[in-house]
Formats: structure tokens, sequence, C-alpha cells
């Protein structure tokens, strides 16, 4: 297959690189770094935006299958690393027939490199972005509408059941709550949310709260207490550890419990024991027509998605200590302006 190639793409672009694992202050800005060269099937997008999520800065802390891979891959040989997963922009060059210059894609690629100005992905990865969507919406969302979309399909609620989420205001949150409330018409369930005054302030923005079954402040109740018995089917557990321990007390016996954060599954099932709870890790798959519907969800007004700030990619320390602070109301975005 021939190379479509844009004449303007230049050798060299500016991407914020790791040489070790650590805190944000890892990060270096590299004016001199190579754009890639594509292989059959791929497609370089030139980035206009890039999601920050989670796993971004615990690959950077050195955890989990991002870091195993840069340890193995560029690490292993000396190389710098590049990390971001999330991606919107334009199609510059493309080993793909599917897709032409100038086309406006997003994608989620867990090879990472989109804390840059290019970025090479594979083709099939990629949904286009629809009439309606803007740039800056589409790179806020492949890694949580994705993985939104998969839990819920995972999850598998049925009609009545009453389904208790925490971290609703999250970036997997508040797309997944709006979808669960959109079950509370369709399947008649009950839906009931753990989290802060705050945050529970601010999804009346995207929800209408009068039809939540029940909400509960996590502030105001100490470590030795309790959440009340709400005998429910179903919890979301999208933040794990202590918080999903203390959750499962909502839950009925023989409930479902469904974790984000796959690795916390074993401890979920041993502090359920004594009700027999059913416990499920869960991780999302990059899928491209995942990702087209639910672009397609925010093109038709079903969906909406809240960005909390945006920050240039050479700003991108700064942005990760935002996250990590863990009190974000939808989605962090880095700008390549």
């Amino acid at each position: 297959m021939s190379q479509l190639i844009n004449p303007s793409i230049p050798n060299s672009q500016t991407a914020m690189t790791i040489k070790q694992f650590g805190e944000p202050d890892v990060f270096e800005q590299q004016n001199d770094f190579a754009v890639p060269t594509l292989n059959e099937g791929q497609v370089l997008i030139k980035v206009a935006y890039a999601g920050i999520n989670p796993v971004d800065y615990k690959t950077r802390q050195g955890l989990g299958w991002g870091a195993d891979n840069i340890r193995n891959q560029q690490f292993a040989n000396n190389q710098p690393a590049v990390l971001g997963f999330d991606v919107a922009g334009e199609v510059v060059a493309s080993k793909d027939s599917r897709f032409n210059i100038g086309d406006k894609v997003s994608a989620l690629s867990f090879t990472g490199g989109c804390y840059a100005q290019y970025v090479a992905v594979a083709g099939e990865l990629l949904a286009p972005i629809p009439d309606g969507v803007d740039l800056k919406i589409a790179g806020a969302m492949p890694c949580v509408a994705t993985t939104a979309k998969q839990l819920l399909d995972f999850a598998d609620i049925n009609q009545g059941e009453h389904v208790v989420i925490n971290a609703p205001a999250g970036g997997v949150g508040h797309l997944l709550i709006q979808m669960l409330m959109g079950l509370v018409d369709t399947l008649d369930i009950q839906l009931s949310v753990i989290c802060s005054k705050e945050k529970y302030q601010k999804l009346a923005s995207l929800i209408d709260c009068d039809k939540l079954a029940g909400w509960i402040d996590y502030q105001q109740y100490t470590d030795e207490q309790t959440f009340p018995d709400l005998q429910a089917d179903v919890l979301l557990d999208l933040v794990g550890g202590q918080a999903g321990i203390k959750a499962l007390s909502t839950l009925k016996t023989n409930g479902n419990v469904y974790v984000l954060p796959s690795i916390w599954a074993d401890k979920l099932k041993e502090a359920g024991a004594n009700k027999n709870l059913q416990v499920a890790g869960f991780i999302a798959k990059p899928n491209a027509q995942d990702l087209a519907d639910m672009l397609q969800k925010v093109a038709d007004k079903q969906l909406s998605v809240h960005i909390q700030s945006t920050y240039p990619l050479t700003e991108v320390a700064k942005a990760h200590q935002e996250l990590e602070k863990g009190h974000s109301f939808g989605k962090i975005v880095l700008e390549n302006n």
C-alpha cells in the first residue's frame, strides 16, 4: 500500500519525555524528538489534544503494565519514553486506506506516545470524530469513554436492580453515571452514589439528582463507621482500596462487585467473603467502535463531557500534579499549541 504523505511534516518535534520513573518533575521537554515513521496499517496524527488519566501518572511512577512496557522497551534500550494514551487530532500521513490526510480522528492507544506533537497509531484503533464534537472533547474521551461503555456492558445490569457507584464525578464516573441514569428510565434500576458533598453538587450539572435512590457522603463517616446497608445488588467500584472495601457494606448477600482498578479484586473478594460477594476485576481494551459509539452519543447530545482544565503540552507536569490530587470533576487535557 502506498503511503499518503503530507510534505509539511517535519523530521523532528517537541515531545515530553521521561528517562526514569518518579514524580512529575521527571518530565523533560525534548524539542528534537524524532517524528515517528509509519509501519503498514498505521496512521500519523498531528496531536491537537491529549487526555490524561490515572493510568498515566501510575505509569510515570513506575507502576502497572504501562511502566512494565516502558521498562522492557524504551528504558531497556536506553531510550526516553513518551507517555499518553488518549489523542485527538488530524491525519497527516496514512498507511491505512480507511484514513486520508485531513481526517479528524480520536484514539485510545496503549502503545502511548501522545504527549507529543505527532503520534503514530494503528488505523484499527481510530474513530472518526463526528460533526458536532470538537477536538478538545474528542481528546478527553478515549480512555474514559471506552472504559465507561465497556464496564457497563461487562456489568450487564438487570431490570430493577439497585446499583451503587463510587467516584461518580471523575473521568470515567461522570460518563458512567449519565449512562446509568438512562437505565433508571429504561430498566427501572435504583441508583445510589458515594461521593463528597462538593462532587454531589457538581453532579447536578449532568444528571437529575432527584432521580437518585440515595447518596452517601463518605466524608460524614469515620474510618470505623460502616456505610448503610442498602441491600444493593451491584457495586461499580471505580476506586478500589479501602474506599472500595468500605462500600461493600451497601450490598446484599451474593451481590456483585465490578472493580475498575482490577488489582483490588482479590482484596475485595476477601473482604466480602462473609456476604459471599461475587467480585470481578475489569480492564478496558482499546476499541475503535466503542469509542465511535460514545463520540456519537456526544454528537447526539445524549452524553456530556466535562473538562475541568486544559494545560499546554509543555506543562504536563502541572497537569499530572492536579490529577493526582484526586479532586477532578471530569477530565484534564493537554493542548498542543
